[in-house]
């Protein structure tokens, strides 16, 4: 499995949840090597950027104007703005700096350093 398997497409990171390897296929496995079915997935989020060939959001040049992750984005409460911030920091310094920070982290998010 690549790393960037575990990098939800809204930002969330999957790598550290307990339930990852346990009953939660993720996000994105499965998906990638046409083993279930996109058209059966309910997360719109999911459905656009893996059609649109995306690892995440942040590879999306309609990133910044897509109505479907802003509104994401935009809903109340802590872990949000962290899937934000970290699409934000994915665009700016790459995929390996993104793992290399997501590395120590012991949630779904966590810092930038």
């Amino acid at each position: 499995m690549c790393d960037t398997e575990k990098i939800g497409c809204c930002g969330a990171y999957c790598g550290t949840c307990r339930e990852f390897s346990k009953t939660c296929k993720g996000c994105k496995l499965g998906y990638l090597n046409g083993s279930r079915d996109l058209r059966r997935a309910r997360c719109s989020i999911k459905i656009c950027c893996l059609t649109r060939s995306c690892i995440t959001c942040a590879d999306c040049e309609m990133f910044d104007s897509c109505e479907t992750i802003q509104r994401f984005l935009r809903h109340p409460g802590y872990k949000y703005s962290k899937y934000r911030q970290a699409l934000v920091f994915i665009r700016a310094h790459g995929y390996a700096a993104f793992m290399n920070a997501a590395d120590r982290w012991t949630n779904a998010y966590g810092k930038f350093t």
